[in-house]
């Protein structure tokens, strides 16, 4: 949420001069009876006040200040280099592409576009898993058809889960997609 800071500056003046027990509007001294000058109000209009200053301080926004990334977007062309390593998932995956970029200068990929792409293809698919008793993200078959593979695995405390595994069709399929997938565009 963004705030008018004119509106702002204004309100933030106005707690000041209550707190310091004065008419906000004419800054002149509260009669002693006042309720600005009772010092729980006093107390609370100082609080207000460092919230609005801090506010202020962060542009008028609510919460954190939205980032401005000054990195540049993800450089597609660096995607001519990659080169497959072994079957992972796709957390490692968009790990190792992103090994390709300096970081300092370039937005890192992220695994969710991804995936998001590759449910709405029909690629991938959330399903109920009885026998884990839980919602699962599986290879469907047209998945399979490219190289991804869904299998059951335990983690170390013994606990069963469902890997999504990409093998080298499948992330070179990925890849040769990606530009595709970041402009949101819907497979043939």
């Amino acid at each position: 949420m963004e705030i008018d800071l004119k509106k702002l500056d204004t309100a933030i003046l106005y707690l000041q001069r209550i707190a310091d027990g004065n008419n906000p509007v004419n800054n002149m001294p509260a009669e002693d009876d006042s309720v600005l000058n009772n010092p729980n109000v006093i107390r609370c209009m100082f609080f207000v006040k460092d919230v609005l200053e801090e506010v202020r301080r962060n542009d008028g926004f609510i919460g954190r200040k939205p980032k401005k990334s000054e990195k540049a977007d993800f450089p597609v062309g660096v995607l001519s280099s990659f080169v497959y390593q072994e079957d992972k998932p796709i957390t490692r995956f968009v790990e190792q592409i992103n090994e390709l970029i300096d970081e300092n200068h370039y937005q890192k990929l992220s695994y969710k576009p991804i995936q998001q792409w590759l449910k709405l293809n029909g690629f991938i698919a959330e399903e109920m898993n009885e026998e884990m008793g839980k919602t699962v993200t599986a290879a469907t078959e047209r998945g399979m058809k490219i190289g991804i593979r869904s299998e059951r695995r335990l983690s170390m405390r013994g606990v069963p889960y469902m890997a999504t595994i990409y093998s080298k069709s499948a992330q070179e399929y990925i890849v040769g997609k990606l530009e595709r997938i970041l402009n949101g565009e819907v497979d043939e």
